[in-house]
């Protein structure tokens, strides 16, 4: 057993991978090599229009902002709920430990 290569035709980080010793023009091409490019583009350029148009859409900008709106008013109103449980439970405490002082 060669203690080189542990893990035979696994690649790893330090070792080239098993192919890489042959021929360039042997190599298997990647399988994103061997599907259509154009369609590719053209599926890029579709997305891309689509996106432009969603962000420059003046109802979709607003309706953005109102979902945006609402979510930083539930998280405001949460931190303030969050904020008066502690309180009440910072007073409850001082009132327990004001009175069990008179006990000892």
């Amino acid at each position: 057993m060669n203690n080189n290569h542990p893990y035979y035709g696994y690649p790893y980080y330090g070792y080239p991978q098993q192919n890489q010793n042959q021929d360039p023009a042997q190599q298997q091409e990647q399988p994103y090599k061997q599907q259509n490019s154009k369609t590719h583009f053209v599926m890029g350029v579709a997305a891309g229009a689509a996106i432009a148009y969603l962000l420059t859409n003046k109802k979709v900008k607003q309706g953005v902002a109102a979902t945006g709106e609402r979510a930083w008013s539930a998280v405001r109103g949460e931190v303030e709920e969050l904020k008066e449980r502690l309180e009440d439970t910072q007073a409850e405490l001082e009132y327990y430990r004001n009175l069990h002082k008179g006990e000892e």
